[in-house]
């Protein structure tokens, strides 16, 4: 039961693709973990001294050392660019666990100095124990990341989570004022990872996401600042903001690449109060630009928890020619009835089936399963977490419909799509 629970929760953050099968094997050996989210720091500093290439070949080199410095119990995984979640078995006080993240620290140091570039390459890292502070993957992510910000804010790169941190971190920080402030000085931005047609290679796509870079505490955490919007009323702000910027960039986008769609993540409270209806046909009508062009993704669990707001939401989206996605598919409590009812154009398979897929015989099944399930109710399919050459080549065969992932590409600022297709299309399509 629990490793469900783990797993239904888990899956959809943008964290350790593996974690609740981890986390589950630890609650059957009752064996402590230590959860890390590692945050490397001043890349956009990096980046503007040596060039985005070399500053992402100094974070693949991180990455690559970090999984070599780790034993063969612990885990890893990319969650972005910048950011890692480290999973620590047998970790069960602050005094291992920091002894653990200040390696850490010191292997991106030891990064940054290598070459001919002599980069300060720093690492934040914030840390949550299993089962002291939670017993579910996707809240220990959360109360690493809350823990992380605590790094941001002192002098100490390692942080771990407190209660009262975490009672006081939007009054003692004011990041709810940030957020408004954010919003204002347009230090929000919206990032888009491409989207890839299997059948023919080509881009045809974009997934639309929101990062937030605060001046005095760095990258804030997707899921703390979108949590922040949801409980503090803000949520309808932050979606206006994302389709329209969306539609913005789509609008500088048409006359050179009119066929590119992007999808924009709606939540469950968007859903429910249904001013996305609205706030999308406005977007469209000042940007010139057809519903039909986006792609609303909303999750499998919000669809299942409000069956009966979502459905009459999802009709008039439809009605207007905009084409909905269901997101982490099979994460949730999926049934055939809800799926034929659902008014939905796709399914996207999860990135914790996808990435296992070739190590993972039940994973496979399931990818397999899934493509089968969709196609006999008219669905396409989109597979998320696509990290290297041999899961595309298995989806290919398998009739996925598009897939995502590093492997392809990670998110990017608009501006950079553009000159990423004409490159990825210029080198025959890769594979």
């Amino acid at each position: 039961m629990l490793s469900s629970v783990i797993q239904q929760t888990f899956a959809g953050s943008d964290g350790l693709s593996r974690a609740d099968r981890f986390i589950s094997r630890a609650v059957s050996k009752n064996e402590c973990l230590a959860v890390m989210i590692v945050n490397v720091e001043d890349v956009e500093r990096i980046s503007a001294t040596i060039g985005h290439a070399k500053t992402q070949d100094f974070l693949d080199e991180f990455h690559t050392e970090l999984k070599f410095l780790l034993r063969e119990k612990d885990a890893m995984e990319r969650i972005s660019d910048r950011k890692f979640a480290v999973i620590l078995s047998g970790m069960n006080n602050q005094g291992l666990a920091r002894i653990a993240a200040k390696r850490i620290e010191r292997l991106a140091s030891d990064v940054g100095d290598k070459g001919v570039f002599h980069q300060n390459l720093r690492a934040n890292i914030g840390v949550a124990f299993y089962p002291v502070h939670a017993i579910q993957a996707s809240e220990l992510m959360r109360l690493a990341e809350i823990a992380s910000l605590g790094s941001h804010a002192g002098s100490d790169a390692v942080s771990f989570f407190e209660e009262d941190f975490a009672d006081h971190l939007l009054g003692e920080w004011g990041l709810e004022g940030r957020l408004d402030s954010a919003l204002r000085a347009g230090d929000l931005k919206m990032h888009f990872q491409p989207k890839m047609c299997l059948a023919t290679g080509s881009i045809v796509g974009a997934e639309a996401l929101m990062r937030w870079h605060d001046p005095e505490l760095g990258p804030i955490p997707p899921d703390v600042f979108i949590k922040l919007a949801e409980s503090t009323g803000k949520i309808a702000a932050l979606t206006q903001f994302a389709i329209q910027n969306v539609c913005m960039q789509m609008n500088e986008w048409k006359q050179r690449m009119p066929d590119i769609g992007v999808a924009v993540n709606i939540t469950p409270t968007t859903i429910i109060n249904g001013e996305i209806v609205e706030v999308l046909r406005t977007a469209t009508s000042i940007w010139g630009l057809q519903a039909d062009q986006i792609t609303l993704e909303v999750t499998e669990n919000a669809l299942m928890e409000y069956p009966e707001e979502s459905h009459g939401v999802l009709v008039e989206l439809r009605e207007m020619g905009a084409r909905v996605s269901i997101d982490d598919f099979g994460t949730g409590y999926s049934s055939l009835a809800y799926l034929k009812d659902i008014p939905a154009d796709e399914l996207k398979v999860d990135r914790s089936f996808v990435s296992g897929m070739l190590e993972d015989r039940d994973d496979l099944k399931i990818v397999e399963h899934t493509i089968q399930l969709a196609r006999s109710f008219g669905l396409q399919v989109v597979a998320e977490g696509v990290e290297c050459g041999g899961t595309m080549d298995t989806l290919r065969k398998l009739g996925c419909d598009y897939a995502q992932g590093y492997h392809i590409a990670r998110p990017m600022p608009g501006q950079e799509l553009e000159g990423f297709i004409r490159g990825f299309d210029k080198d025959n399509k890769r594979q």
